[in-house]
C-alpha cells in the first residue's frame, strides 16, 4: 500500500498537470479538466443532496474509498451506507476555490486532486477541511470513480468559504 502511494505521489509530481485555475488555451488537457470539473459538480451535488442513485452511477462497483479518520477501505455499498448514516442532512462538501487539479492517466482516465471543506447544511462557515485524490476511470463511454483517497482532515482555521452557487 505504501509503495502504491509513493508511486502515485511520484507520478503526480513528475507529470504535467491540467489545472482548473490555469489558462490552457489550445491545451488538450483543458477539455479533460472541464469534463472532470463537471463530474465533480455532479458527484458532490449528489453527495450534498443524498442522491444515492447518482452516487451508485458514479462509483464503480469495485471502488475503494480510503479515509484518514476512519482508517477503513470502503467498497461501494459500504460507502453508500456511510453517506446515509454520516452525511445526509448533517454536512455538505464544498470545493475550496482554486485547488482542483486534473492529471491525465493513460489508458485509465484521470486523477483529480484538490481541497474541500465541510459545512453544516444552511450555514456559510466550513467547520472542517481536507484533501482528496480521485481516480476517475474512463471505459470509452462513461466515467466512474475507481479509487478515492480522502485525507488531511482538520478543523478550519477561521476561514469562511461562501456557499457554492448552482
Amino acid at each position: 500500500m505504501t509503495k502504491l502511494l509513493v508511486t502515485l505521489a511520484a507520478a503526480l509530481t513528475f507529470s504535467g498537470a491540467a489545472s482548473a485555475q490555469t489558462d490552457h488555451s489550445g491545451d488538450p488537457d483543458a477539455e479533460l479538466t472541464a469534463i472532470i470539473a463537471k463530474l465533480d459538480q455532479k458527484h458532490f451535488d449528489a453527495f450534498n443532496n443524498c442522491d444515492t442513485d447518482t452516487l451508485l452511477e458514479l462509483y464503480a462497483p469495485d471502488v475503494e474509498f480510503f479515509h484518514d479518520l476512519s482508517g477503513r477501505v470502503l467498497n461501494r455499498e459500504q460507502f453508500i451506507q456511510a453517506v446515509k448514516k454520516n452525511i445526509c442532512g448533517k454536512v455538505q462538501r464544498r470545493l475550496l476555490p482554486g485547488t482542483m487539479e486534473v492529471y491525465p492517466m493513460a489508458k485509465i482516465g484521470a486523477i483529480q486532486m484538490g481541497r474541500h471543506c465541510f459545512a453544516e447544511p444552511g450555514k456559510a462557515d466550513c467547520i472542517q477541511q481536507g484533501r482528496y485524490y480521485i481516480l476517475w476511470r474512463f471505459d470509452g463511454t462513461r466515467w466512474q470513480i475507481a479509487r478515492v483517497f480522502s485525507y488531511d482532515h482538520r478543523p478550519m482555521a477561521g476561514a469562511q468559504v461562501p456557499q457554492q452557487s448552482k
